[in-house]
């Protein structure tokens, strides 16, 4: 008789955007008569479970990593690398009880360094191949990228969320020095245009995410500055609960919980996006090619190098958080062309099924 394949996935916790765009790769798996169990703790279990109510989900404990509120992300990192290594190494031996009480025939991890296993087939999704460290301390670079190519190297197979060709969405993170196993699967996003026209009320869209506590210092700055304008805006504050609760005030209209039917309508109903440049959410928005103001997290030096590197190109208009000028940003977005690039369904299917294959 035929067997279904225990297919499990467990993505970083950090904010929502690694969650996310598993959603496109569970959907495929569920397609495919496969059983998908998923791993996952924080906001990004609360969203999936809420994406996937019918699946087994897991609480699975992220690297409980605590975030600086001021600039200074990569020396706060640094300071927690043995308990980073202890909770890899943690979640390398949960697995092993998984696997026996799940039968598992495959994993595919987000970004999660300890999720392989000799005995069965793993795969590792990461747009950043290549670490970016302040300053461009070269050594530093080299170091974090050895460290990562020691992991990836554990995995049957890397996926990569980017093109193949030259232009790279996420740049040089996703461009240097390609591993060996190794297979670029397109951009990955759980949003699709909408066919047709759709008349813009709305001046903009912000999405508020990442970790705290710069998710609320951002959403502080954000919501003062439009009590301030005249601007009409949805502002979608990106925290899952069981209850989607719907507030607004004057020219806000504010979501706790969108769900992706109201993200998709909201977006596309907006003349500017604002938000993060966190790798998922510019997927994202490429999906549905809008115009956008990035404000990277201050410190997350991947995401300052993706807002300066798609400004740069003149796609999107970047500005600091500490420097967040509402007016001049709606101005200076006006003169960026945005980029569209639909998610490669076929191409993802075919590497999923091919990983699977006995």
């Amino acid at each position: 008789m035929f067997k279904r394949k225990n297919i499990f996935i467990c993505p970083l916790s950090w904010g929502l955007g690694h969650a996310a765009r598993c959603v496109p790769i569970i959907k495929i798996l569920l397609k495919n008569d496969c059983n998908v169990y998923l791993g996952a703790s924080g906001n990004a279990y609360h969203y999936l479970h809420s994406m996937f109510p019918e699946l087994t989900i897991v609480w699975f404990e992220d690297y409980n990593i605590k975030f600086t509120r001021g600039k200074h992300f990569i020396a706060k990192i640094l300071i927690q690398t043995p308990k980073i290594f202890l909770r890899i190494y943690l979640e390398h031996y949960r697995l092993k009880k998984l696997i026996r009480n799940y039968d598992f025939d495959a994993i595919i991890s987000d970004n999660r360094f300890g999720l392989w296993n000799r005995k069965i087939k793993s795969a590792y999704i990461t747009h950043q191949i290549h670490i970016k460290y302040p300053g461009k301390n070269k050594l530093a670079e080299y170091l974090f990228f050895k460290t990562h190519q020691y992991f990836i190297k554990k995995y049957d197979q890397c996926w990569i969320p980017d093109l193949a060709g030259d232009f790279k969405l996420a740049g040089d993170l996703s461009a240097s020095r390609v591993s060996d196993n190794a297979i670029y699967i397109g951009t990955l996003s759980r949003l699709k245009k909408s066919e047709g026209t759709i008349s813009k009320d709305f001046d903009l869209c912000v999405i508020i995410s990442g970790p705290e506590p710069q998710r609320t210092i951002f959403q502080s700055i954000i919501i003062n500055q439009l009590r301030a304008s005249q601007k009409s805006a949805v502002v979608m504050l990106g925290q899952p609960s069981d209850i989607i609760n719907y507030k607004s005030e004057d020219n806000i209209h504010i979501f706790d919980s969108p769900t992706v039917e109201e993200m998709i309508e909201y977006i596309e109903r907006s003349e500017v996006v604002i938000a993060r440049s966190g790798y998922s959410t510019l997927m994202d928005l490429a999906c549905l090619n809008k115009k956008a103001v990035l404000v990277p997290t201050p410190g997350q030096i991947e995401q300052e190098y993706l807002a300066d590197y798609l400004s740069s190109k003149n796609i999107y208009f970047s500005m600091s958080q500490n420097d967040f000028n509402l007016s001049k940003a709606l101005e200076k977005v006006k003169g960026t062309t945005g980029i569209s690039i639909s998610m490669q369904s076929d191409l993802l299917e075919r590497v999923i099924l091919q990983f699977i294959k006995d």
